[in-house]
């Protein structure tokens, strides 16, 4: 879902810069010992002969915990507002945030996938604001989404439990519908996708079980964008579903133990 501008000029500059120098800062970098250890996760590594790869990251995750610039973001009241609208709660907390980059000549084709399977989450119910950075168009791999995927129970694995207390309110397949595409979606290209074009400065939100994709970056500019994965007050842990996740791996948390505290901070508060 599209939402439209929630920073201006001057954030978006910010942001920018505050990335910049992150990048720097990671070219040279050889001890992470102060750092949350989710933060190195995505890095490029040396090669065997010592050299640094010119890119430095393909993704930084838990931007929010080095960067006071982007710990401001998962509290702006526009992105917060609207999280508490869609997911009809008060409270709210970050699951994690990443920044992601497609720069000209260097990334590639995301496949279609969800995000849910992937975290361990007890249930469905995290929003994900996708904020731009650098203007996001189909020709530099801006993010495609499958509308209504996250409501259909045959996109979702044959075992998943979609049932009626998750706030989606998951629709079930019409009469002579085929059954599960489950297989199916996860081999489609952008062709059979809806592209979100936007500005930098511009959002758009996005269910943690819509399928979604990005292209590669045919142009020669920056596709920048900062990722806030919101979830509501009193989800809770799920080690079975991703036990090795990086921002949850080192935390040592008991199954079913409620994402709190200061790694899932209250936002908007």
């Amino acid at each position: 879902m599209k939402f439209g501008r929630v920073i201006d000029d001057q954030t978006v500059e910010q942001l920018r810069s505050a990335l910049d120098n992150t990048i720097q800062e990671e070219l040279t970098r050889e001890d992470y010992s102060g750092l949350p250890p989710e933060f190195a996760f995505g890095h490029d590594r040396r090669g065997e002969d010592g050299s640094r790869p010119v890119r430095a990251i393909h993704q930084f995750v838990n931007m929010w915990k080095v960067s006071p610039e982007f710990a401001q973001v998962m509290h702006n009241p526009l992105i917060t507002g609207a999280i508490r609208e869609l997911m009809e709660t008060q409270d709210i907390r970050l699951w994690h945030d990443q920044v992601i980059s497609k720069p000209p000549g260097d990334n590639g084709h995301f496949a279609c996938h969800h995000d849910f399977y992937f975290w361990p989450l007890d249930r469905p119910s995290m929003i994900t604001c996708w904020l731009a950075l650098d203007e996001a168009t189909p020709e530099n791999g801006c993010m495609h989404v499958v509308p209504g995927s996250h409501r259909d129970p045959r996109y979702q694995p044959i075992t998943a439990e979609l049932t009626e207390d998750l706030h989606l309110s998951p629709a079930p397949p019409g009469p002579g519908e085929p059954g599960s595409l489950y297989n199916d979606i996860r081999t489609w290209m952008p062709e059979k996708t809806k592209p979100v074009v936007l500005k930098a400065g511009e959002c758009m939100f996005h269910h943690c079980l819509n399928w979604h994709l990005t292209p590669h970056n045919s142009t020669n500019n920056q596709r920048r964008a900062f990722v806030t994965i919101f979830m509501p007050d009193g989800a809770r842990y799920k080690h079975d579903q991703s036990p090795n996740h990086p921002c949850t791996s080192y935390l040592h948390l008991a199954d079913g133990a409620k994402m709190e505290g200061p790694n899932f901070p209250l936002c908007g508060v």
